[in-house]
């Protein structure tokens, strides 16, 4: 473990589920540079006799509630823009609602997976897309991720360990890719003509 993950793990240490719940808060809410809290969480299924279902429900909920920080990020961030930024993110509110269906789908295709859950979240905040379109479906992603790493843990501990062993590389890509990602997600959004793509497809 490095100094990072030995705070964590001590904090878990001292205050059992609600520690857990705090780590998977922070590992989420932490924008861009990865926290490695999903490793310390497989790691505890694997090493201790805690309540699955507890230790599911703690980091679901405690990940869940720090993913939205990012589209909290976003949503303030349009309250401080110009008069001209903010009519045109309006205007990809409305293309967005045109496809209203499918964003549910994908916040829980991120939240579920290991992709970087902020490239969709910080756009959808952005343009302050329904909250609880986007809250119930993260919810539901990450319990059935925690899920998924709890109860299948003890089936993929050679895979843990090698990870755990790659960290600090897989961290450095990890961020560099994802910071490099959200520039080009945020320069691809204030090029299109929103207002010209709607009136194009009304």
């Amino acid at each position: 473990m490095n100094g990072l993950e030995q705070i964590l793990w001590e904090l878990i240490t001292q205050l059992g589920f609600v520690g857990i719940f705090l780590v998977s808060f922070i590992g989420a809410a932490s924008i861009v540079f990865p926290i490695p809290y999903t490793v310390i969480i497989f790691w505890l299924s694997l090493t201790t006799n805690l309540n699955p279902t507890m230790l599911i429900i703690s980091a679901g909920i405690g990940s869940a509630l720090g993913e939205i920080v990012g589209y909290l990020a976003g949503y303030a961030a349009k309250g401080v823009v110009g008069d001209k930024a903010r009519k045109k993110l309006d205007v990809m509110l409305k293309v967005l609602m045109k496809h209203k269906n499918i964003w549910p789908f994908l916040v829980f295709i991120f939240a579920f997976t290991p992709l970087p859950d902020d490239l969709v979240f910080i756009p959808l905040g952005l343009v302050r897309f329904n909250f609880w379109s986007v809250f119930i479906p993260c919810i539901a992603g990450k319990l059935m991720m925690f899920y998924v790493l709890v109860f299948g843990g003890k089936y993929a501990s050679i895979l843990i360990h090698e990870y755990i062993g790659e960290s600090q590389v897989f961290s450095t890509i990890f961020t560099i890719v994802t910071f490099g990602i959200l520039l080009v997600i945020f320069w691809v959004m204030w090029k299109i003509d929103w207002e010209k793509y709607l009136t194009k497809h009304q």
